[in-house]
């Protein structure tokens, strides 16, 4: 399974005909839970966070939980914070992670020292650890060969950039808007470097076979939402459309989560969490997804999330 990726570079001497980048192919970064494998574009995107996520919920016992129930939601969410705190401090363009590298925030022995920092019974704000010592579509498919395909694309804010490139109607993305200006920071604003973004197309592998193509459209959303899909359908054993259309969490920041209606407030409330009655941040939240999977005796069942256009269609 190979992405591509677009990487600026220079030009070739002064010819302004010379390409202004490439597309460089890389692999996945894929963490293993229950009998599949989930796998996710590597940094410079939010992927590995819903990995670091599932890495730690292994350890937490989460499949003998209700996956509707106040418990299992809590667990999650705190996943969620533990491994965007990571992801916030040390993710940017791959070149420029020299502190920590992706290898070390999915070592098992690191998410299992993360996991012991969650309470069972209580909401807590988190910090980095130290994993080493010093405007969104998405398409799911798949064909009768069992091809399957996972596909996010996002111009960011707006129309992005608002610069159309002459003469074929393609609208430049603005994913700039990503970098930070900390100094020292792996993802810290800086030339022929590739920012932080949120689009991460999903993909879930069984017994080294394609499982499911999926996504979920929704800025910061889409890596917890990885996770609650991957849960529901992997985990739980529910079909794609249900766990598409089950209520969703979010992680926002310190204590505080925005849930849809159908969770349980009061009871994730008595263990710590801040609930807003809405979600504050109506350009994101509770995103959009698109599933599909195949059946162990073969065909596939897809769904399509309501809260979003789109559609589950055969044909």
């Amino acid at each position: 399974m190979s992405i591509a990726a677009l990487s600026p570079v220079s030009r070739d001497g002064d010819d302004p005909r010379a390409p202004l980048a490439r597309n460089d192919w890389c692999g996945t970064i894929s963490q293993s839970i229950g009998d599949v494998t989930l796998h996710e574009i590597p940094p410079n995107g939010q992927g590995i966070a819903a990995l670091m996520a599932l890495g730690l919920l292994r350890h937490l016992d989460i499949g003998n939980l209700d996956p509707d129930g106040a418990e299992s939601q809590h667990l999650q969410i705190e996943a969620m914070k533990l491994a965007f705190a990571d992801v916030n401090r040390f993710v940017g363009d791959p070149s420029s992670m020299t502190e920590v590298a992706p290898q070390h925030l999915l070592d098992e022995r690191y998410l299992a020292s993360r996991a012991k920092l969650i309470d069972r019974k209580r909401a807590q704000i988190f910090g980095a650890g130290a994993p080493t010592e010093g405007g969104t579509v998405c398409l799911a498919a798949a064909d009768e060969a069992g091809m399957m395909v996972s596909y996010i694309q996002s111009n960011y804010n707006g129309f992005g950039s608002g610069v159309v490139v002459p003469d074929t109607g393609i609208s430049l993305q603005n994913r700039g808007h990503g970098f930070c200006l900390e100094d020292g920071h792996p993802n810290q604003l800086g030339p022929s470097k590739r920012p932080f973004h949120t689009i991460i197309p999903g993909f879930v592998m069984r017994a080294n076979e394609p499982a499911m193509a999926f996504g979920l459209m929704g800025g910061p959303m889409q890596a917890q939402g990885h996770v609650q899909m991957v849960l529901r359908t992997q985990l739980w054993g529910q079909d794609p459309q249900t766990a598409a259309d089950a209520p969703r969490w979010r992680a926002i920041n310190g204590l505080n989560v925005a849930v849809e209606k159908g969770i349980d407030r009061e009871a994730l409330e008595r263990f710590g969490h801040v609930l807003s009655a809405d979600e504050p941040d109506a350009a994101f939240g509770f995103g959009g997804a698109q599933l599909v999977q195949r059946l162990d005796g073969g065909g596939y069942v897809a769904g399509s999330d309501f809260r979003k256009d789109g559609q589950a269609a055969g044909f």
